[in-house]
């Protein structure tokens, strides 16, 4: 039976749970993103040590799991997503040893739906009802459940909006010619690690012909980036790198 109360979710009761998915040979699923994509599949889980467990996992998967330095399982019984953090990538035989496994407080990247990156610098115009115009740079966008549009965009330090602030952007997608807008407020307004600017990202919606725009370039930016992904994985398969 579950724990309701994930703070009683130590180490020990967590590598429990999944010793007993080993003994009944049940999967587990792992949850990671490459650059912006979810990358989500079942695991074997192949012994359990008393400080961390060995998994057969997916090929994508171990490249995240390389790169992310972290994934997180979920098992049935365990309240929550936990996360752990690998000790070895074995890419020939496809085995992760992960310790350090925990159920953190919050998780800060989108497991679920895919923010995707322009290859090439985007400009993106933002306009106020307050009048004041200013250009960004497109970071990532997504579609999310509900018509939810998100933009992420790159913008100067001194940014005069805030949090809730009505505001529209308009920006061309590459190889289209006429417009996209979005019309929005201010999500959230952060500082940038190693950039003197800031991400503002924006929540709002768009007409359905912009919206079919969005939703088609996020799949063909979808299916650039697993190609990348294969590659990716077959480049460390044949070095035969272990992290």
């Amino acid at each position: 039976m579950a724990k309701e109360n994930t703070a009683e979710w130590t180490q020990d009761a967590i590598l429990g749970e999944l010793r007993r998915h080993l003994q009944e040979q049940r999967p587990i699923t792992l949850f990671n993103t490459y650059k912006g994509i979810p990358i989500t599949y079942e695991a074997e889980i192949a012994m359990v040590h008393p400080s961390y467990v060995g998994v057969i996992v997916h090929p994508y998967q171990a490249v995240c799991i390389k790169y992310e330095q972290r994934t997180y399982l979920q098992c049935k019984e365990v309240t929550g997503l936990i996360r752990a953090n690998p000790v070895s990538v074995d890419f020939t035989n496809r085995v992760v040893l992960l310790r350090h496994l925990k159920i953190p407080h919050s998780i800060s990247v989108d497991l679920y739906n895919s923010w995707v990156k322009p290859e090439n610098p985007v400009r993106v115009e933002l306009d106020s009802d307050l009048g004041n115009r200013q250009d960004g740079e497109l970071l990532s966008l997504a579609v999310l459940p509900g018509n939810n549009v998100r933009v992420a965009v790159a913008v100067p330090e001194d940014f005069p909006y805030t949090r809730q602030d009505a505001v529209e952007l308009s920006f061309k997608l590459p190889e289209r010619t006429s417009l996209i807008q979005v019309g929005g407020v201010v999500h959230s307004l952060t500082e940038m690690r190693n950039r003197p600017e800031k991400r503002l990202e924006v929540a709002g919606n768009a007409i359905m012909q912009d919206e079919v725009a969005l939703l088609a370039y996020i799949a063909q930016r979808e299916d650039e980036l697993m190609k990348d992904l294969d590659k990716t994985y077959r480049n460390l398969r044949h070095s035969n790198k272990w992290k």
